[in-house]
């Protein structure tokens, strides 16, 4: 029988009021021999917090001056995946597994639980697309995979009573992707699970929800029966110290401006969507930079950024170019002609997103 602890973060509130150490949790709980088996752990932000994917540009992402505004603190995880808001109203799962095989990226197992949870509170919650569950075709959960050695996280929000508002104000997600899903606004794609809930479950507490999400988990009636870690002072000071050196970053969090003259986004079902920020001078690629909602986030991306470099702008020698990058193992299975007609195809220019 596999062992899942459930790891009790409650004493670190003083803490997690920095949204680095959030962001650093999994990682810990990935990399620190304390922890050898299978790993659930909850996080509920303090404040409200906009959280971006490895990968993406959060200069095109977030509504930078909107969030300075209103108090909403910017994060980078380690994962792939997409930009996320999330406050005090969502409440945030994630498992940490030794990889099987078969285990890493299967969204749909670790999201088994909080489906059979949210069933039995009167939610016809389902798994849709690669990494999303959703109610009424709307959206209450993202889900992310961060993958270090042999072992990994995976997890998904839970979005009770958060701020739909802020959230439609602080995301610009790129045109491509909101295309794919069919909808015109962040607002419009995500809803809260609140008003889902049966009568009476209708007034269910955050702290009420994942005790039932445990209980099923475990298949126990008390919480006492579950193996439980309780996180000491130590690992909060180890967690602080090793968070700020990077997630606390801001050369980390924000990553570097573009200043290019295309933005091009294109979305590709099962992968994610890819985004090209890239300038031609007299017919030759003199600058490129790749970013993304894909969940491959170890991908050498410079390794194409660098062959897209001096590259003449036709198809042949853009593919080629995407051909020595490697693209199957840097982002993942997307033909490299396909993304050299994303850079050619003018239907693909995400105007939004220049230069901002």
């Amino acid at each position: 029988m596999v062992l899942i602890l459930y790891v009790d973060v409650s004493s670190g509130d003083d803490y997690l009021v920095q949204p680095a150490i959030g962001q650093y949790l999994s990682t810990y709980f990935i990399t620190n021999p304390k922890f050898q088996d299978e790993v659930i752990f909850f996080y509920r932000p303090k404040t409200p917090i906009i959280i971006c994917g490895v990968n993406q540009n959060v200069y095109s992402e977030v509504n930078l001056d909107y969030c300075r505004e209103h108090g909403i603190k910017i994060a980078r995880r380690g994962a792939g995946g997409g930009a996320v808001y999330v406050d005090p109203g969502n409440l945030t799962y994630c498992f940490v597994d030794n990889d099987n095989g078969h285990n890493y990226l299967n969204f749909k197992h670790y999201a088994q639980n909080a489906i059979l949870t949210l069933k039995q509170l009167g939610v016809d919650a389902a798994m849709t697309g690669r990494n999303d569950l959703t109610v009424d075709g709307k959206k209450f959960s993202g889900m992310s995979a961060l993958k270090i050695g042999n072992r990994f996280s995976t997890g998904g929000t839970l979005m009770v009573d958060v701020d739909l508002d802020n959230a439609t104000q602080a995301l610009r997600p790129p045109k491509a992707k909101m295309i794919s899903k069919g909808v015109k606004s962040v607002h419009s794609r995500v809803t809260n699970l609140r008003p889902y809930f049966s009568a009476p479950y209708q007034a269910i507490t955050l702290p009420e929800l994942q005790t039932r999400f445990l209980k099923n988990l475990f298949e126990v009636s008390d919480l006492s029966d579950i193996p439980t870690y309780v996180m000491t002072k130590d690992d909060w000071q180890e967690i602080e110290k090793a968070a700020t050196a990077k997630y606390g970053n801001p050369d980390w969090v924000m990553g570097k401006q573009t200043h290019d003259t295309a933005y091009h986004s294109r979305h590709f079902a099962g992968i994610g969507t890819v985004e090209i920020s890239f300038t031609v001078s007299h017919g030759i690629v003199t600058h490129a930079k790749i970013f993304g909602d894909f969940n491959k986030m170890n991908g050498n991306l410079a390794a194409i950024e660098r062959a897209l470099v001096g590259a003449p702008y036709t198809h042949a020698s853009l593919t080629e170019a995407f051909v020595q990058g490697r693209v199957a193992e840097n982002i993942g299975a997307i033909g490299p002609d396909a993304l050299a007609d994303t850079m050619l195809d003018s239907q693909y220019a995400d105007k939004a997103n220049i230069n901002q």
